[in-house]
């Protein structure tokens, strides 16, 4: 599992991004396809905020992903922003305390620590800026450079190329220019087309 010692400043700013995403949401837009091919912008809207309260139990003190799944939220049109930033908010909170990241919690994909599993979080978050961007029309340049990188690097290292379809929901890498900005490149290394 990856090196990062602590992801939680990682996680912390790709929350953050995304809420900013969230807020430029318009209801006229919420049928819009994304590049995540099963979700529109509102089910991609209540994804990420069914997985943020997921992970916000898991560091609250449930160690079963399954039992800390909470139901889908089908926000109205105009709440997105709200509901998504209350969840970071208690994302955030929930894994304040060090504790959390050597807590062992069962996930689909094994048994971890805190620490990696959060890096599942950081994952999805980070991944579904991106496509939530993408929907909205807003360039590349406008995500965080530096923390698409870093995500990029736990992606490769959780994620290798040859641990694609079932049961992981990825995609094989597609090709993506070397010198694409890195939420593309993150993009393309989950099976994307950036």
């Amino acid at each position: 599992m990856s090196t990062m010692a602590d992801p939680r400043p990682w996680l912390s700013g790709a929350t953050e991004q995304l809420s900013t995403l969230v807020a430029e949401v318009r209801p006229a837009q919420l049928e819009a396809p994304t590049p995540c091919t099963e979700f529109d912008v509102r089910a991609l809207l209540d994804h990420v905020v069914v997985m943020t309260g997921c992970y916000a139990n898991l560091g609250a003190g449930e160690t079963d992903a399954a039992a800390a799944t909470p139901p889908p939220r089908n926000a109205g049109d105009r709440e997105w922003a709200e509901v998504y930033a209350a969840e970071a908010a208690r994302l955030n909170e929930a894994w304040a305390d060090g504790a959390a990241l050597d807590r062992k919690m069962s996930l689909p994909w094994g048994e971890l620590p805190g620490r990696e599993a959060l890096l599942g979080c950081l994952l999805d978050t980070v991944t579904h800026s991106w496509d939530l961007a993408r929907a909205l029309g807003i360039e590349d340049d406008r995500l965080d450079e530096e923390l698409a990188e870093k995500t990029l690097e736990v992606a490769r290292e959780i994620m290798p190329a040859e641990r694609r379809g079932r049961p992981t929901p990825f995609e094989p890498v597609r090709p993506v220019e070397p010198e694409a900005p890195a939420a593309r490149r993150l993009a393309a290394w989950l099976g994307r087309w950036p």
